[in-house]
């Protein structure tokens, strides 16, 4: 009864430890995804024990009560929201077209395209495959063919836009692309314009995602 007794002991103390571990392990690949999708900071920080000599304080009065402090900003998450679609701020046209290399883009446009189409050929092979079903149903008498009409049309449709999706990725990875950002692209006495003419094209874009989603909503929702 000794032997089992330690026996169990020691798995007790293995298990516990374990779970330290894992939970440690777990807070530390947390801090680092945060590090690492926090924006950079704009000037680097003064090394510690010195002062900046920029920086001015202001101490509260005497007889007056500190003001309140500062509002946290809304644009701060928790650590694990950060990886929630939900919580993600949207992709910046502006930013992405200023900040990115043209080949990065492209490379960025296939692989969305490329997920896409996939996740479209899936459904549309689905559909394929009870277009079959519902014909053998129809010719068995066991099905209407109205109901075959109406999921052959449907297949048609996703079939129509697979088309597009996989002529739309041939297209991109086609194409040539310098390796360099728009702006270094561009005669800097043009960058003003070249500025104006992205924000009107971000616009545009925005305002096409916009009147889809509300055409996508149902009334009174």
């Amino acid at each position: 009864m000794e032997g089992i007794s330690c026996g169990s002991g020691w798995i007790l103390t293995f298990m516990a430890t374990l779970h330290r571990l894992r939970g440690w392990l777990s807070r530390t690949l947390i801090t680092w995804a945060t590090h690492l999708s926090a924006p950079a900071p704009a000037s680097m920080p003064p090394p510690p024990g010195r002062r900046d000599s920029t920086a001015v304080t202001t101490a509260p009065l005497p007889g007056t009560a500190p003001g309140p402090a500062p509002a946290p900003r809304a644009s701060q998450h928790a650590p694990l929201a950060l990886f929630s679609p939900s919580s993600r701020e949207p992709l910046s046209v502006e930013d992405a077209v200023l900040t990115r290399s043209m080949v990065l883009l492209k490379r960025e446009a296939g692989d969305s395209l490329a997920a896409l189409g996939a996740a479209h050929a899936l459904v549309t092979s689905a559909r394929l495959s009870q277009v079959q079903h519902v014909r053998e149903r129809v010719e068995r008498g066991e099905e209407k063919p109205e109901a075959l009409a109406s999921l052959a049309a449907d297949y048609q449709g996703w079939q129509n836009d697979q088309v597009r999706l996989f002529d739309a990725m041939a297209l991109v990875l086609r194409m040539s692309v310098p390796s360099a950002t728009t702006l270094e692209l561009v005669d800097p006495q043009l960058h003003e314009q070249a500025r104006a003419h992205l924000a009107s094209l971000s616009a545009e874009y925005q305002r096409g995602l916009l009147l889809e989603q509300f055409r996508d909503t149902p009334l009174g929702s």
